[in-house]
């Protein structure tokens, strides 16, 4: 259940009246040696009789970056509970990427510090550059939407004594007259970018008995039925991609109790198909136990995560009703999972893909290149893609490049690449461009075949030249290897992102597919 997000305007005193029955928490953010002028802290100030400053002054507050402070109120004043103070540090060194991380603290601080179900949140000018009151708003809905995700679990209950976890119930933006309007647009698309990017990831966190190909297709369904007419779905069944030639996909799949299967959402402006083609790309692997080439116990471990790249390019169509680009989108997910059985595929084995090219299988737990170069092929022949974005949890060397933190992104063109880095960075998810030198190209040159699936050399770089194999001349491309930054362990949770799936790259498609606004 998602927090209730609305916008006011008015003196705080005002907003608390017409508030239900409920009392409130005011979240307050402050900047390092300001104390308390600020025109929103002095009316809370003023609000509670000196309370805040009394509190201020006995206990103390510095408002470094990311300190917080929770002051209990007397409960005299009507509707008022707690007041929760936040540090953005120095005002002249905030950065977007820093207020995100506050807010983010905010958020938590408030559940699980305060015990706050309902919050009252003044919009601050914060005097950052191409920052918006409606940016603004729009991070603050979005945080706190992504905050409090509950993720979509089996348990009956708490675990023996443990209390429960206080959830967000409401989110109340207070911002001025002047810019309620562009205060309501932001907190409006937030709330819904929070929304899909916690719909990626209860697909990521769906046990892999049940998120197999047929149900990935039913929640693709879905979001075609709920987006007003102006998203459409086709799910292809084993047999059309049997005729479509898929080799890549159906030799991941000859493992496999379950049917594979190809999908496909795609949305038009109202005045139809146009000539630029955005294709999505997601790789869609279930559940991954390596094939033959089985992992271990923990490599196969969180092996649900596998299709996140599916997950987000499905959550990101879930948007098209708040984005409207003037540009053709299209969706496209390979989806199967990768078992073992006397008819998986074997090492040796020579493929033919969708596109003509041979491939010889070198590591069966390579297969999620091989997924995707069908996919591709079919965005560029079917779809008439002229762009084409792919999130993939490709190598576990990116990992070793970058963290769980940072997306290693790879392109074909560098327009193109700035273009989707810039969309990252207004979405808050970092990632780093990495290199494609020529000379680890021939690292996939196939001895039996075309290519081979296991070439040596730098693993994500190598991943990258075997999917870039199957761009055509003129296709715009990127690769995102979200392998690293898809799945939370507990030991590696922080700020927004849980342990489990993060939704990882469903803001950043948001952000580029609102750039053809």
């Amino acid at each position: 259940m998602k927090p209730e997000v609305t916008v006011t305007s008015g003196k705080l005193a005002s907003t608390l009246s017409k508030m239900s029955e409920e009392r409130y928490s005011i979240v307050l953010i402050m900047f390092s040696g300001e104390g308390l002028k600020s025109p929103h802290c002095a009316a809370v100030d003023e609000l509670t009789n000196g309370l805040l400053s009394r509190r201020v002054e006995h206990d103390g507050f510095d408002p470094r970056y990311k300190q917080s402070k929770v002051i209990d109120t007397d409960l005299s004043v009507q509707g008022l509970d707690k007041v929760i103070l936040l540090g953005l540090g120095q005002r002249s060194k905030l950065t977007a990427d820093g207020l995100r991380e506050v807010l983010a603290e905010a958020f938590t601080a408030a559940r699980d510090s305060a015990h706050a179900e309902h919050l009252i949140f003044p919009l601050i000018d914060v005097d950052l550059k191409s920052f918006s009151v409606e940016q603004f708003a729009q991070v603050v809905a979005e945080y706190c939407v992504l905050a409090d995700y509950e993720p979509n679990h089996r348990k009956t209950g708490p675990w023996l004594d443990e209390a429960e976890q206080t959830h967000l119930k409401s989110l109340t933006l207070v911002a001025n007259r002047n810019s309620l309007r562009q205060a309501k647009n932001g907190a409006a698309l937030g709330v819904k970018l929070g929304e899909a990017t916690c719909l990626a990831r209860d697909l990521v966190n769906e046990p892999p008995s049940t998120m197999t190909a047929q149900h990935l297709a039913k929640a693709a369904t879905k979001v075609a039925t709920e987006s007003d007419g102006l998203v459409s779905c086709k799910v292809f069944g084993k047999q059309d991609i049997k005729k479509m030639k898929m080799g890549g996909v159906l030799a991941v799949n000859r493992g496999s109790t379950k049917a594979p299967a190809f999908i496909e959402l795609s949305y038009d402006p109202p005045s139809g198909a146009t000539v630029q083609c955005l294709a999505l790309v997601g790789k869609g692997v279930t559940f991954d136990t390596g094939g033959l080439d089985i992992k271990d116990y923990s490599s196969m471990n969180d092996m649900k995560m596998d299709m996140a790249g599916a997950a987000a390019v499905v959550a990101a169509m879930s948007l098209m009703s708040v984005l409207k680009p003037k540009i053709s989108i299209r969706a496209l997910v390979a989806a199967t999972d990768n078992q073992i059985s006397a008819d998986a595929f074997l090492q040796g084995d020579v493929i033919t893909m969708m596109s003509g090219k041979t491939v010889e299988v070198g590591h069966t737990d390579a297969e999620g290149r091989l997924t995707l170069a069908d996919a591709l092929h079919y965005a560029q022949e079917h779809c008439e893609a002229t762009m084409i974005v792919d999130l993939a949890t490709l190598t576990g060397a990116i990992e070793e490049a970058l963290g769980v933190y940072v997306t290693g992104i790879f392109g074909n063109n560098d327009r193109f690449t700035r273009q989707v880095a810039k969309a990252a960075a207004r979405a808050g998810e970092a990632v780093h461009e990495l290199p494609m030198p020529d000379i680890y190209r021939a690292e996939n040159k196939g001895k039996m075949a075309d290519l081979t699936n296991d070439g040596g050399g730098p693993g994500s770089i190598t991943a990258a030249w075997f999917l870039r194999e199957f761009i055509k001349d003129g296709i715009e491309w990127v690769h995102a290897d979200i392998a690293g930054t898809a799945f939370r362990t507990p030991g590696t949770a922080y700020g927004i992102e849980p342990a489990g799936g993060t939704g990882v790259g469903v803001r950043t498609l948001a952000h580029l597919i609102a750039s053809f606004g």
